[in-house]
């Protein structure tokens, strides 16, 4: 079975009314066997795959999220475009599951100091959505997300966490939060074609499958309590967290052009691309500076993040899957034995060093020595000659070196 059929008839969306609606013909197409990627996806691809930027103004670099060079300061561009289903998908959009890797490669970052988000989705599916909104709630990094269209339904979800939203144009729509299923009930017809149909369920499966055979026997209200409301009622809950000030008119699933949603507070401002990058720079700067000022809440934090990127690094762990990722007793060794050496080092420095300082007060005690002595070999001589006209008779004294006392006492 076609994979993207497969997710399409399987399951609640989070998507527009009218995107849904366009995917009858697709559905249709996929029934057939007809190949609905046509062309080449390369581009497609390209428009979708994550980077990095370094720099301001026109020198900005751009980066690959693996290359092994990327400055401080940096700003990860990840684009979230086309219908989002949570795995990758050949025709280019890319996943959930590959987006919440991109993100947690960024936030475990240390040279990555923000995020841009670039949103054009109608949304998708359920699945996986929650999870890649939570993580971008919860990133250390912060994060700016840029509607470039449309953020619909599980787009908009997933940016709702972002530290700011940006819409592109007023033409941009924002919204439609609220959750739906639509059934393309093909029983009928394939039984007019000789298809027989049977399900068997054990004994104790008494409730299997009944909230959607109820469904498709057009009884809806179990598997609107039972399903729908309980993910609508999640995907509600985040809204209200993630924007505290947005307006409960926007929570029953319409969709506004930009300036009404800044009005009702589903995003913060109207600008373009550069102008979201530049609120990124400045986001991410400020939290450096944040962070080097603020010692009890903030520096202890970076420094655990540095030391563990360290470590990944010594071991070229992989950023995008590090939480399933532990270290075995031989690295664990390894540390341990660089840790010896290190503290080794440190000792023989600090062994070093106090024989320095030994040194350094020796030389000042022979100092203060022969200070005394040449004190003890001051004369007092009477150097008349020396007088200048009309001072009186009192004796001269100068101090002269042991040398010169030797020397004059051999004339």
């Amino acid at each position: 079975m076609n994979p993207l059929l497969a997710e399409i008839l399987s399951g609640p969306w989070l998507i527009s009314t009218e995107r849904s609606a366009a995917y009858a013909s697709v559905l249709l197409s996929l029934i057939k066997g007809e190949n609905i990627f046509e062309g080449d996806s390369s581009l497609a691809r390209e428009r979708n795959r994550p980077y990095i930027l370094a720099g301001s103004g026109d020198q900005k670099q751009r980066f690959g999220f693996s290359d092994n060079n990327i400055p401080g300061g940096s700003v990860a561009v990840i684009p979230i475009r086309s219908e989002i289903l949570k795995y990758d998908q050949p025709c280019g959009p890319r996943g959930t599951q590959s987006l919440l890797n991109d993100v947690k490669a960024a936030d475990q970052n240390p040279n990555i100091s923000s995020m841009v988000l670039v949103v054009d989705s109608p949304g998708g599916q359920v699945a996986g959505t929650d999870l890649l909104a939570e993580a971008i709630k919860n990133s250390s990094t912060p994060v700016v997300a840029f509607i470039d269209g449309l953020a619909a339904s599980a787009a908009y979800w997933i940016i709702s966490g972002a530290s700011k939203i940006i819409s592109s144009s007023d033409l941009d729509r924002i919204g439609s939060i609220g959750t739906m299923m639509m059934v393309e009930d093909l029983q009928p017809a394939l039984e007019q074609m000789g298809v027989k149909f049977h399900e068997v369920y054990a004994t104790l499966s008494v409730d299997k499958n009944r909230d959607f055979n109820q469904v498709l026997d057009g009884k809806y209200d179990s598997y609107r309590e039972n399903v729908l409301d309980v993910i609508n009622q999640k995907f509600l809950a985040s809204i209200r967290s993630n924007r505290p000030s947005v307006d409960e008119s926007t929570l029953t699933g319409r969709i506004f052009f930009a300036p009404q949603a800044i009005e009702l507070g589903l995003i913060d401002e109207i600008g373009s691309f550069e102008n979201a990058l530049e609120v990124a720079f400045s986001m991410g700067n400020s939290t450096i500076v944040q962070s080097e000022s603020n010692e009890s809440k903030n520096i202890q934090p970076m420094k655990i993040k540095e030391t563990w990127k360290a470590i990944q690094g010594f071991f070229k762990l992989d950023p995008s899957n590090l939480e399933a990722q532990e270290l075995t007793s031989d690295q664990v060794q390894q540390i341990n034995d660089q840790l010896a050496s290190i503290s080794a080092r440190n000792e023989e420095l600090e062994t070093l060093l106090a024989d320095e300082k030994d040194a350094h007060a020796a030389s000042l005690s022979e100092l203060e020595k022969l200070r005394g002595e040449d004190a003890g070999k001051e004369t007092v001589a009477s150097k008349t000659a020396d007088k200048f006209p009309g001072e009186g008779e009192e004796t001269a004294i100068y101090a002269h070196d042991k040398i010169a006392d030797d020397f004059c006492s051999k004339q």
